[in-house]
């Protein structure tokens, strides 16, 4: 699963890498319209995947220990692109710096959203007792109540509760990995066939209920639908891949560092916000297109070790691993 996190945040990398050199023609790039299919439901599944340890805990233990590894980054976050602001005069740099309440909420948008994943499911899943029902619970009320697209969580949750019930049957899915994974790869290939960049919740937003009229819109509706099966059946294949991926190259001395990258994706996340999407927005550094298929992937490469590196330097501080990284003691 460490690998798997590991493709996962280089995905996130090369996303960002293409967009930033791309100059606003990202929307139709083939790179980037494929890894935006699902690189970020397969974070949210991973952390889905494993939530049932999280609920051996009562929820006050529960919550602290979430508030400490994405409460304190989030608000330090904010806190480095305040100084941003405030030093460099900039008022808005990829929506990722502004004085204002969307501001700090789309600053590592992603740490709050899996917070509110935790803080939410922990109760349901007491509550309901059964894992599929809290999952059905959750995915019509964030779905149908308004203003739950706040940090992408009416996207976000669904694709968290998936991962929760992989997670809580994996050894199904251990037993007939190949079965599923054939049947991934049809379901995840047949819908990227009419998938579009531009179909992305950062161009058409999941509103099924319309705040001005209260009307129903059933063509959000099949889109947010289309959206969550791409993204299940994207970080279906992925998973069932890491596996054999893994066992392929166990023995492969770079198979550890990547491992270990990938148990690094939290800071590695935080740093790229502003290394990747503030720095590199801000340089306007961009590139043809055809050019872009191979500088991409280098500055993500790149932004990866560089990351990981700051990242193990930043454990060596108490102070530092706290703040930037929700780690009370060093692994």
């Amino acid at each position: 699963m460490d690998l798997l996190k590991c493709f996962a945040i280089f995905s996130v990398l090369l996303g960002h890498s293409t967009e930033q050199l791309s100059g606003g023609q990202f929307w139709d790039h083939p790179v980037w319209e494929f890894i935006y299919s699902y690189h970020m439901p397969l974070f949210m599944f991973v952390c889905g995947f494993f939530f049932h340890s999280s609920l051996k805990r009562g929820y006050g233990e529960m919550a602290m220990r979430k508030l400490r590894q994405l409460g304190i980054p989030s608000l330090t976050a904010y806190g480095i692109a305040c100084v941003i602001m405030l030093v460099a005069g900039v008022t808005a740099i990829a929506d990722l710096c502004e004085w204002s309440f969307a501001g700090f909420m789309n600053c590592v948008w992603f740490l709050k959203c899996l917070l509110f994943c935790y803080l939410l499911m922990h109760p349901l899943c007491r509550w309901l007792r059964k894992d599929y029902l809290a999952a059905l619970v959750a995915t019509v009320l964030v779905i149908l109540i308004p203003g739950t697209e706040i940090v992408n969580l009416n996207f976000m949750l669904p694709i968290f509760c998936f991962g929760m019930l992989i997670g809580n049957r994996k050894e199904i899915f251990e037993r007939n990995r190949v079965i599923w994974l054939m049947l991934s790869v049809v379901v995840f290939g047949v819908l990227l066939c009419f998938w579009s960049g531009h179909l992305t919740v950062y161009e058409k937003p999941t509103h099924v209920i319309d705040l001005a009229t209260g009307s129903f819109d059933w063509g959000n509706l099949g889109l947010t639908i289309y959206r969550l099966a791409l993204g299940m059946a994207g970080s279906m294949v992925f998973y069932l891949l890491s596996k054999p991926v893994y066992e392929a190259i166990r023995t492969r001395k770079w198979c550890g560092t990547l491992c270990r990258i990938g148990a690094a994706t939290l800071g590695i996340y935080f740093l790229q916000t502003f290394l990747l999407e503030i720095l590199v927005n801000r340089l306007q550094v961009y590139v043809p297109i055809p050019h872009s298929y191979w500088v991409a992937p280098l500055l993500a490469i790149a932004e990866l070790a560089l990351c990981y590196n700051i990242v193990r330097l930043l454990r060596k501080t108490r102070v530092l691993r706290l703040l930037i990284l929700g780690e009370r003691n060093g692994l």
